[in-house]
């Protein structure tokens, strides 16, 4: 029997903290593991706020962060704007819960999303590899930075986008200035361990560090119990999950 910690942080929060809400009002009216692993709603969570609420510009779904991760990518985008006033910049995703990502993961597994062209359940049979192969992009559910309300993924979800062009633009820019306003790109290029690069995912370190630190602590528990039907292939990979939400940066850790 393995110790897969992420399964002990989705099944049996309490042994961690008892399901109250945590110190200082970090993680506000939820557990700390609830709020980590994404299970609860950020339109009803009060230290979060909806992005149209700012005027962030998005793809015209709903999207919420940690307010104070808006207020910083308001003035970030202001200041874009300034220097390059008719070059696009927007939101393409923000806050996912466990079951937004989840339902992310499951598509893959099962061949209704293809990866990279291919159906996943048909092309790839055993399923650590077919878990490796989404894992490439796409969190575990659980797993995901986008839980905590730091992350946002902007304009397009493919590194060649950053180029040339608009996206060429956005990248430069965000590379010598985003620190100013607290965010840092979590998956570059040259990483040993975790997901590929991915220029569009942007993090709002003063917080998500903190994040981190306590997933991995939590983490650190080792509890052993079963990952089977927590999500699609969770018995096969749930070990995994340490690995990649340590996997990012030195900007981000």
């Amino acid at each position: 029997m393995r110790s897969l910690v992420l399964i002990a942080l989705f099944s049996i929060p309490a042994v961690f903290c008892g399901g109250a809400a945590s110190e200082n009002g970090l993680y506000g009216p939820v557990s700390v593991s609830d709020y980590l692993t994404g299970r609860f709603d950020p339109a009803a969570h009060p230290l979060f706020v909806d992005l149209a609420s700012l005027k962030i510009p998005s793809d015209g779904r709903k999207h919420y962060l940690r307010k104070e991760a808006a207020t910083a990518l308001h003035d970030l985008i202001a200041a874009f704007r300034k220097d390059h006033p008719k070059t696009e910049f927007f939101v393409r995703s923000s806050t996912r819960t466990f079951w937004d990502q989840k339902k992310i993961w499951e598509e893959k597994y099962n061949g209704a999303t293809l990866v990279g062209g291919r159906d996943l359940s048909k092309s790839v049979r055993d399923p650590r590899a077919r878990a490796l192969e989404i894992l490439r992009y796409s969190s575990m559910p659980g797993t995901s930075r986008h839980h905590w309300g730091t992350d946002v993924d902007i304009n397009d979800l493919a590194n060649r986008y950053f180029d040339r062009g608009d996206g060429k633009i956005l990248y430069d820019w965000l590379r010598v200035n985003a620190t100013r306003f607290g965010f840092c790109m979590p998956y570059t290029a040259g990483r040993k361990h975790g997901y590929r690069e991915e220029r569009w995912h942007w993090s709002y370190a003063p917080l998500s560090r903190q994040f981190t630190r306590q997933w991995l602590e939590l983490s650190g528990k080792k509890i052993i119990i079963s990952s089977k039907g927590v999500f699609a292939g969770s018995e096969t990979c749930g070990d995994l999950a340490p690995q990649y939400v340590s996997s990012v940066s030195e900007s981000c850790r």
